[in-house]
């Protein structure tokens, strides 16, 4: 799923830009020749970024001009949440880029079903692969995890041609059993 943005350059500074409903932006990478610094209306960078997030690709159009990004970072304020920063990785389609994506997990609810639980310790993978063939996210399946059983990043099964570069061994979930609150007092 790409979307485009439409951008314009920014001249003024960001505090500015900010109280004429616009977040501030900056684009760097191999696909431009200087950094850019852009700023976006802020209604559409909302609408956005509900289905978008850190290593989601786009493009952004600026003038005539239509470039391949990747989210590289998302600055929010710290009490209403709203992004105030965005900074976009320029690429061409055919080159390799290195993005942090999240980790979407399905089958949670047939653990559920067997009362256990899934402690998630990380849920972002850091993967390599030429832009257009970069996921959006990565799906991975605990439907049939068992109890104590342990998933780490290199588990995962990857999309052809995209390259791990998170920690092997690094522990991404556990199944344990649920403990309910009668249990729990019974036991302390």
């Amino acid at each position: 799923m790409i979307t485009s943005l439409k951008a314009m350059e920014r001249t003024d500074c960001a505090k500015r830009i900010r109280k004429q409903g616009y977040v501030p932006c900056s684009i760097y990478g191999p696909g431009v020749e200087r950094n850019i610094d852009i700023q976006i209306e802020e209604k559409e960078l909302n609408r956005f970024l509900k289905d978008h997030f850190i290593g989601s690709k786009t493009k952004v159009k600026i003038n005539d001009s239509e470039l391949s990004c990747v989210i590289k970072n998302i600055e929010r304020d710290p009490i209403i949440k709203n992004p105030i920063h965005i900074e976009f990785y320029a690429s061409s389609e055919d080159r390799l880029v290195k993005v942090k994506v999240p980790l979407k997990f399905k089958g949670k609810e047939y653990l559920l079903k067997n009362n256990l639980v899934l402690n998630i310790n990380r849920n972002e993978i850091v993967i390599q692969g030429i832009l257009k063939d970069l996921p959006e996210y990565i799906e991975v399946d605990v439907s049939l995890m068992k109890e104590g059983s342990t998933l780490v990043m290199g588990d995962i099964v990857l999309p052809e041609g995209i390259k791990l570069l998170s920690r092997q061994n690094e522990v991404v979930v556990r199944v344990a059993q649920a403990v309910h609150e009668s249990e729990a007092e019974i036991a302390g």
